[in-house]
C-alpha cells in the first residue's frame, strides 16, 4: 500500500497527485477492503467519475478476493479538531510531556494549507527534551491525519518548577519492598539516609520518596535561566545521569542549586551513590528517578545475590511447567555433526543455546512475543529443542501475521508468555546464550519479561550476527539468509522462530569450525 498513491499517479500523469492515503480496512470475514483517501479541503468535491476511474484503478492493482471500496474524505482544517488531535499525540507518544500540555497551551491558525502551531512548554521542561524531534514527530503524527503542511513553534513559557521540591523526611515503612546493604560514606546532598535501598529492577511505576544505589554513568549537564520570580535572571544548572545496582538501571534527573554544583561537577562515571528520590513518568516517557539527595556509598552485593537467588528459586518451585523441551533425532544433523573433531573449543567445550522469538512489532516496550524457539549445543551435537507459542494480549496485527505466517487462531489457546519464559530460564540456566542479532533485539523482549519476574536471567551472551561480522566471509549482506547461504547452509521456513534459531545454530558452529592448518594439531 505504500506505493499506492505513487501508481496512481504514474497511471493518470500526476491527476490525483492531491490525494493522501488516510487508512486502509479489511475485514476477513466478510472479505471486503475499504481503501480512504484524503483530499485537501481547497478542492471542489471529486467526480463520480473520477472516483470510479481510482476504484477500477485499485482493483485492479491489488487483484484482491472479494469486494474492494473507495473512500474519498476531505480534509477540513478545523482549528480545534487539530489542537484535540495535538493533545491526544501527548497523551499516546509523548507521556511524559502530556500532564505539561492541555488546550490551553497550544494555538493553532491556518491559511489555505499552511498550518500555524504554537505548543507552550515549561522552561525547565523544555531543557529537557529534544526541540527539533518533538517537532518531527508532532508533524509526522499530523502529516497522517490532514492534508496540510506543519510550521510547528515551541514557546517556552515564564512558569518555573520550585527550586527546592518540599517533602517529608519520613520514608515508607519497611514492608515488602526487597532491599539490600550498602555502606554509606559521606553525605553529599540532603540530610542522613537510613533505610536500605531498594532494588531498581523492583520499581516500575511511580511512587514517592524512594531509595536506589548504583554506579552513576554518562553524567551530563544542562544550564537555562529562570525567568520569572525571585530567581529571576539566575542560571540553573540540571544533571542527567543513569544510576545502575546489581541488575537494573534507571534514567536520573537532579535539579541542582548553585550550591552544589561544585560537588556533582566533581563525580565521575562508576561513582556510587545512594540517593532520595521520586519515580515518575518522564520526559521521554520512561519511568525516572528525580533525585533529592545523595550520599556517596560503597555496595555490598553479596547478599543481595543470595536474595535473588532464593526469589529465583521460589518463583521455579511455585511454577508449572507449560512447554516440554525434546531430544533431537541424530538423524537430522549428521550432516552438521559427523565431524565433530573440526569444531574448536567453544563449540566442543561449552553448552550453548540458540534462540529466536517471534514478536507482534518491533518496541519491546509496546509489542508482545508470540513464539519462541531454540536449539541446545552441547559439546559440538545439537540435542534439544524448545518451542512454543505464547498468547499476547493484543491481536496480532495483519502485516506481521502475513510475515510471519503466526495468525491469532494459533495463538488463542497457548500459555502466558510468563510462563513460557519461566521454564526457558529453566532450560538454557548455566548455559551459553546466542542467537541472531539478539542483543539489539530479542534479549530486549526476554529480559523485559524476566524483569518483570524477578529472575536474575545473567547469562553470557554471543551474538552471532557480531560473530558473523568479525568473521572472514563476505555475504551480499548480514542478514541471516545471506550469511546462511554464503556458508553452504539451509535456512526453510524463514520468520519462524524455531527454523530461525536452528539455521542461527548452524551458522554459529560453521563459524567457529577449525581452519585447516588447526586440524593437524
Amino acid at each position: 500500500m505504500i506505493n499506492l498513491i505513487e501508481k496512481i499517479n504514474e497511471k493518470y500523469q500526476n491527476k490525483y497527485n492531491y490525494l493522501k492515503l488516510y487508512n486502509v480496512m479489511y475485514d476477513k470475514n466478510l472479505k471486503e477492503c475499504t481503501i480512504t483517501f484524503l483530499y485537501p479541503y481547497l478542492i471542489d468535491e471529486i467526480s463520480a467519475e473520477n472516483k470510479n476511474e481510482i476504484l477500477d484503478f485499485v482493483k485492479g492493482m491489488l487483484d484482491l478476493e472479494g469486494e474492494v471500496k473507495i473512500k474519498l474524505k476531505k480534509s477540513y482544517l478545523d482549528e480545534r479538531l487539530i489542537t484535540e488531535d495535538i493533545v491526544e499525540f501527548f497523551k499516546e507518544q509523548k507521556k511524559g510531556l502530556a500532564p505539561y500540555i492541555s488546550l490551553d497551551n497550544i494555538k493553532v491558525s491556518h491559511k489555505d494549507l499552511d498550518v500555524f502551531i504554537d505548543i507552550n512548554i515549561n522552561q525547565d521542561i523544555l531543557s529537557l527534551i529534544d526541540e527539533f524531534d518533538l517537532k518531527t514527530q508532532l508533524a509526522s503524527y499530523l502529516d497522517r491525519l490532514y492534508v496540510a503542511k506543519f510550521i510547528i513553534n515551541i514557546v517556552e513559557n515564564e512558569e518555573v518548577l520550585p527550586e527546592e521540591i518540599e517533602c517529608d523526611d519520613v520514608l515508607p515503612p519497611l514492608t515488602k519492598a526487597r532491599r539490600y546493604n550498602v555502606l554509606p560514606e559521606k553525605r553529599l546532598i540532603g540530610s542522613e539516609i537510613i533505610p536500605k535501598p531498594e532494588y531498581i529492577k523492583d520499581n516500575h511505576k511511580q511512587k514517592t520518596s524512594v531509595i536506589l544505589a548504583g554506579f552513576m554513568s554518562n553524567i551530563s549537564q544542562k544550564r537555562f535561566v529562570i525567568k520569572k520570580g525571585k530567581r529571576a535572571g539566575e542560571e540553573k544548572a540540571l544533571y542527567n545521569f543513569a544510576i545502575k545496582d546489581i541488575d537494573g538501571t534507571i534514567d536520573c534527573v537532579y535539579f541542582c542549586p548553585k550550591t552544589h554544583e561544585k560537588d556533582i561537577d566533581a563525580l565521575e562515571d562508576n561513582t556510587f551513590i545512594l540517593c532520595v528520590g521520586d519515580l515518575k513518568t518522564g520526559i521521554t516517557g520512561k519511568l525516572t528517578y528525580y533525585i533529592r539527595k545523595i550520599t556517596l556509598a560503597s555496595p555490598l552485593f553479596e547478599e543481595a545475590k543470595k536474595e535473588e537467588d532464593l526469589t529465583a528459586e521460589r518463583i521455579l518451585q511455585s511454577h508449572k511447567q507449560v512447554v516440554f523441551p525434546d531430544m533431537l533425532p541424530r538423524s537430522t544433523q549428521e550432516f552438521l555433526f559427523d565431524q565433530k573433531a573440526g569444531y574448536n573449543d567453544f563449540i566442543l567445550k561449552n553448552n550453548i543455546v540458540v534462540f529466536d522469538l517471534e514478536t507482534t512489532g518491533l518496541d519491546p516496550d509496546l509489542c508482545e512475543i508470540t513464539e519462541i524457539g531454540a536449539v541446545k549445543i552441547e559439546h559440538g551435537e545439537i540435542t534439544e529443542r524448545f518451542s512454543s507459542f505464547a498468547k499476547p494480549k493484543f491481536p496480532i496485527p495483519l502485516e506481521v501475521q502475513e510475515l510471519t505466517n503466526i495468525t491469532n487462531d494459533m495463538v488463542a489457546k497457548a500459555p502466558k508468555i510468563e510462563d513460557v519464559i519461566i521454564d526457558f530460564y529453566e532450560w538454557s540456566k548455566d548455559c551459553i546464550i546466542s542467537g541472531y542479532n539478539i542483543v539489539g533485539f530479542d534479549l530486549k523482549f526476554v529480559k523485559k519479561i524476566t524483569n518483570k519476574l524477578n529472575l536474575p536471567f545473567n547469562n553470557t551472551v554471543i551474538d552471532t550476527f557480531i560473530v558473523a561480522k568479525q568473521a572472514n566471509i563476505h555475504p551480499a549482506n548480514y542478514k541471516l539468509g545471506s550469511v546462511v547461504k554464503y556458508l553452504g547452509l539451509k535456512l526453510e521456513g524463514a520468520h519462524r522462530a524455531f527454523n530461525d534459531a536452528y539455521a542461527t545454530a548452524q551458522v554459529l558452529m560453521e563459524l567457529n569450525r577449525k581452519k585447516p592448518k588447526e586440524s593437524n594439531d
